[in-house]
């Protein structure tokens, strides 16, 4: 039987200040930012706008001193990319639309970087992000194509991305802004807030593996296995229609 392997896109949305607090993000760099070649950028630039050698306590101590508003760490080849918002809380520009969430992470990964840093230990480091942040959504999706895996996270276009792609795109951008008061998917991994949990009530769900987080919110994992985002299964319309009350 041959082995299909897939890319990893992962989203998650949250109010936690990483500029008053980076201690989360320097964890889930512990955990899938182990790779050699890493390179690191921020935004607003530095004096030099090319990325440099990723150095998780350098990179750590400038989210902290609040001149940030983007952080990235990725390879040059970006099968591995994790971008996440760091403006100071105070500095947020908050007036309408903005969505409900304060800040969102994207992470990236191809199928040989998942490989090596095995499914269940990226699910886990995803999973202690969101409890540390009290996440209030979030995904995670598989893709044989990593442009694609990384496009949904970050709900970014790219040149290599195909017309089906884009247009997925553009119906996730759809609930954006609501994100939090409702789930964003499902997907084959689900985040779900304290609020959501709550609002389910402990209905059963056909999902295959669920994880409670520490912040009072879940992880649902619709399979064991990955499947690709363009060809979901049938489980995932029944879990839908589970969680109807937070879609």
């Amino acid at each position: 039987m041959q082995v299909v392997t897939l890319a990893l896109g992962a989203a998650l949305y949250f109010d936690h200040e990483l500029a008053a607090d980076p201690q989360p993000l320097v964890t889930l760099w512990t955990r899938i930012a182990k790779q050699p070649g890493l390179r690191s950028w921020t935004l607003p630039a530095t004096s030099s706008s090319k990325p440099v050698d990723f150095n998780p306590a350098r990179l750590a101590a400038r989210i902290a001193s609040g001149k940030t508003i983007v952080v990235g760490v990725e390879t040059r080849n970006r099968d591995v990319t994790i971008t996440v918002g760091t403006t100071p809380s105070a500095q947020l520009d908050r007036r309408p639309p903005a969505p409900r969430w304060k800040y969102d992470l994207a992470v990236g990964l191809g199928a040989d970087r998942v490989a090596a840093l095995g499914q269940d230990n990226i699910v886990e480091a995803l999973c202690t992000f969101a409890s540390a942040t009290a996440a209030s959504a979030g995904i995670v999706v598989w893709s044989a194509s990593i442009d694609f895996a990384r496009a949904l996270a970050s709900l970014s276009s790219g040149p290599d991305l195909q017309p089906a792609h884009v247009t997925a795109l553009i119906d996730a951008q759809v609930s954006r802004g609501r994100w939090g008061d409702v789930i964003r998917g499902p997907a084959w991994g689900t985040f779900l807030s304290a609020a959501h949990v709550a609002a389910l009530g402990g209905r059963a769900l056909p999902v295959a593996r669920t994880m409670p987080l520490s912040s009072g919110g879940a992880f649902l994992q619709a399979t064991l296995e990955p499947f690709d985002v363009e060809a979901p299964p049938p489980v995932l319309a029944e879990l839908r229609e589970v969680l109807a009350p937070v879609c």
